[in-house]
């Protein structure tokens, strides 16, 4: 059948459900290749940290790292044309509330108006960066102790663009990492800083 007859036949149901198809078929792909690309970088790192690669279609392609206490999720995103790559570290450990501390900038003040501003307690860490939490009593006796403001720091001072906790756990983001962040040593005293926030 000629593809012109083919489509004067198709109503407009049809053509919805083929493009919902095609659309979740280039997703998938896209996905796939992202994970495959990705796994290439994790498998060296896995292998020094003796740890499992994992993925899910939601959840991506991570390292499942269990031997450094609480399970930590490693994660690397691949950047584009306007969008930055990011590592991501994860360490699954709730702590019963949430919230974000941020370089204390002019565009962060503006749009970073979620919960209530925490004062740390520490001069430095109050000049340097915004920490805003939906429970500021608890996020205040939480970050008190000095192996948790010391680990603030060192990721800010290695260019992490924030702290943050929810539902999960604590994670860390760094935009537009490089190789040198994925060395052994580097990545082992980023798992030992992020450490410091666990509960147990």
């Amino acid at each position: 059948m000629p593809i012109e007859k083919l489509l004067e036949n198709l109503d407009i149901p049809t053509i919805i459900v083929f493009a919902i198809v095609g659309v979740s078929l280039l997703t998938y792909i896209v996905v796939k290749i992202s994970g495959m690309v990705v796994k290439k970088k994790l498998v060296p790192l896995a292998e020094m940290l003796n740890a499992e690669i994992k993925s899910s279609f939601l959840g991506g392609t991570y390292i499942n790292i269990m031997n450094y206490g609480p399970e930590i999720h490693l994660k690397l995103t691949l950047g584009g044309k306007d969008n930055p790559s990011f590592l991501i570290l994860e360490l699954l450990n709730p702590v019963g509330f949430n919230f974000r501390i941020m370089k204390r900038q002019a565009l962060n003040q503006i749009l970073f108006r979620w919960g209530e501003e925490v004062r740390f307690g520490d001069a430095s860490l109050d000049e340097d960066y915004i920490l805003r939490s939906d429970k500021p009593d608890e996020a205040n006796s939480y970050l008190m102790y000095s192996r948790r403001l010391d680990a603030i720091k060192y990721f800010f001072e290695n260019n992490f663009a924030s702290v943050e906790a929810n539902a999960k756990g604590v994670y860390v983001k760094k935009a537009n990492y490089t190789e040198e962040d994925l060395a052994p040593g580097k990545v082992g005293a980023y798992l030992d800083n992020l450490n410091s926030f666990s509960r147990m």
